[in-house]
This record gives C-alpha cells, structure tokens and sequence, in this order.
C-alpha cells in the first residue's frame, strides 16, 4: 500500500525481532490508584535487569549535577540542559525495554537529538514556575509582614494556609512536565503540545499519582535512613525511571502495569 502521493505507508515502529513498539494513544489512559506503586516497582525491574550500568548512569548524572550546580557560570547553564540529561535516560528506558542495549551513552544521547526541544522546554517551565511565584511572594510578603508586625496565632494559620495555596499554585506546573520529556524524546512531541498532554494525563490520573507521591517519599526516607544514605544511589536512577514506567501505563497502548 502507499500513499496517495506515491511514498510507502508510515508503517508503526517495531523492534529488532519485528514486534511492535508501544504505540502512543490519542488520549491518556485512566489508571487504577495501584499503578502508583507499579510505577515504582516496574522501575526497580528495569534497573534490576541493568542495575550495574545504571548505577553508573545515576552517580555520573549525581556527578555532573553538583558540578554544574555549584561552579559560577556552570550554575547558570546547568539547569537548561538538565531536561537534556532526562530525555537521554528516558531514551535508554525505552532501548532496554524494547531489548536493545543500554549503554552509558544513554545519558548524553538526547543531545544529539532533542537538544533544541528540551532546552525550550526548560525555558517554559522556568517561565511557568516565574508567574506562579508572583503571586506567592506577594502573598507570602503581606503575611510575614503582618506576622512581625503583630504575632498572633491568625498570622501563623495564614502562613500555613499560604503555604497549601502555594502548592496548589505549583501542581499545574508539575503536573505539565511530568510527561513532557518522555513525549519528546519518543514521539517528537512539540514541547508545548507535550506540556498540555503532560497535563492531561496527570489530570486524568489524579489518584495513582496520589498514592505515588505518599509512597514515594515514605520508601526514599526509611531507605536512607537504614542505609545511612547509601540507598540514594540505587533510588535516584529508579526515580528517573518512573517517568517512563508511569508513561507507559497512562500513554502507550502497552501498559506495563494495566491489563
């Protein structure tokens, strides 16, 4: 078959043995409150199944992420590419679950690929994350100032209320990166549309990503502490990893953990 324009047909991507990828959906999936911890546990299989070489992955990424944050003029340009280093980690989930190699390459590949959309996607989000906090100062200064003006139990609740008015403010915000990286660098996603199908799809997961965010934090804190903060190298590249697990479940008719 081909095209009305005489070129071949745009055939779904398949893998080395010929089967087929996962496909991305029109609309995002809407997953039980559960996947919240299948997220966290199909990551864990992933890195499992590599656990050497990501770990090696995760420290290199650690490495370079205290250097650029903390030499002058590397602290300035660091941020922008750090969605860089995240599509690249994302591009090597999605290699080792089709079966091909990881490498450690992984980690710089989205710079020969999505260097452009990714910095561009920094950009927005820093401008997002810029009108919220306006708002926030304004109304965090009225209440700090009131507060020192005269200390009253009515001042420290309007902080506090101030605070959850905060968080409210910053989950939109999230809630549009989330999928936006992986929605790049595997589909070529303009980074606006990505934000707006980011949004979409944690909107339409509220629950699981709930329950995610309690167990989560909850399993990072016991683990370090019993660790004596050891665990951090084997939790931050599982952390990574989670953003092509929950992509999987909420955006690909190829759920790891959706029947």
């Amino acid at each position: 078959m081909q095209k009305p324009n005489g070129q071949p047909p745009n055939l779904p991507s398949m893998d080395e043995y010929g089967n087929l990828l996962p496909q991305l959906l029109a609309e995002p999936r809407m997953c039980p409150a559960g996947c919240g911890i299948s997220w966290l546990t199909q990551a864990f299989m992933i890195f499992k199944d590599q656990f050497l070489l990501w770990l090696a992955i995760g420290v290199a990424y650690l490495i370079i992420a205290v250097i650029g944050s903390s030499i002058p003029v590397l602290n300035f340009i660091f941020p922008f590419i750090s969605f860089v280093f995240i599509g690249g980690i994302i591009k090597g989930c999605a290699d080792q679950a089709a079966n091909r190699e990881l490498k450690f390459d992984h980690l710089f590949s989205a710079f020969y690929t999505h260097l452009k959309p990714l910095i561009i996607l920094f950009i927005l989000y820093l401008v997002a994350i810029i009108v919220v906090m306006i708002p926030m100062v304004l109304i965090f200064g009225g209440m700090v100032f009131s507060l020192a003006q005269q200390p009253s139990d009515t001042a420290v609740m309007g902080i506090l209320v101030g605070g959850l008015f905060a968080a409210a403010l910053l989950l939109p915000v999230f809630m549009a990166i989330w999928f936006a990286p992986t929605l790049i660098v595997l589909h070529d996603i303009d980074p606006v549309e990505a934000m707006k199908m980011s949004f979409k799809g944690c909107l339409k997961n509220i629950l699981p990503f709930l329950v995610f965010g309690i167990v989560a934090p909850i399993l990072t804190i016991l683990a370090v502490i019993f660790t004596l903060g050891l665990a951090i190298l084997v939790l931050f590249p599982i952390g990574m990893i989670t953003y092509y697990t929950s992509y999987r479940d909420v955006w690909t008719d190829q759920p790891l953990s959706v029947e």
